[in-house]
């Protein structure tokens, strides 16, 4: 049986439009649900500023140091939820001596929020790297590198004076990694 030329024109019309259709009902509703907004964080929002060290106590065999970091968050919104995961690695070995974990919360818009890492070093070199995160992903991480020297005072074997420390801040570097 043979189609005439119209009835062939008709059923390829009506292919197209029973197609376009489906088309429609499959991805127009998608167009008119309601989203969920997902926080969004730009790529670079959050920067180590500055890096100090302060000795709070020297002892005979160590020296406690805290490790001062500045973080701020240039974002116009306040920031995810920020931890930071330090260690401290004797170089002459390349080996963790130590390890901290600091919860800081969240941090405001356009502020800065002060980061302390104490530790305990003793007579050698030493790298503090740093690892931040911000709602458990990491985005920067760095490291300050410190150098410790056990100093004696004049007349130090006459009177049983304590031996002073030298601390040096060797250089900090910190990048983001998103």
């Amino acid at each position: 049986m043979k189609l005439s030329k119209k009835t062939k024109k008709a059923g390829v019309i009506i292919g197209i439009f029973t197609i376009a259709i489906i088309m429609i009902a499959t991805f127009l509703p998608g167009f008119f649900k309601p989203s969920v907004a997902k926080p969004f964080f730009p790529r670079e929002h959050l920067f180590v500023d500055a890096t100090y060290l302060l000795i709070t106590e020297e002892k005979n065999d160590s020296v406690h140091v805290s490790c001062d970091l500045y973080l701020t968050n240039i974002w116009e919104k306040e920031s995810g939820k920020i931890n930071v995961v330090a260690y401290v690695i004797e170089e002459t070995k390349n080996f963790a001596v130590y390890k901290t974990r600091i919860d800081i919360g969240n941090i405001k818009a356009n502020s800065t929020a002060e980061v302390e890492i104490p530790v305990v070093l003793e007579n050698s070199s030493y790298k503090v790297e740093i690892l931040l995160f911000e709602n458990e992903k990491i985005v920067t991480k760095g490291k300050i590198s410190i150098r410790t020297k056990q100093r004696y005072p004049p007349g130090h074997l006459m009177g049983g004076i304590d031996q002073q420390w030298e601390v040096y801040n060797e250089g900090s570097y910190f990048a983001n990694v998103r």
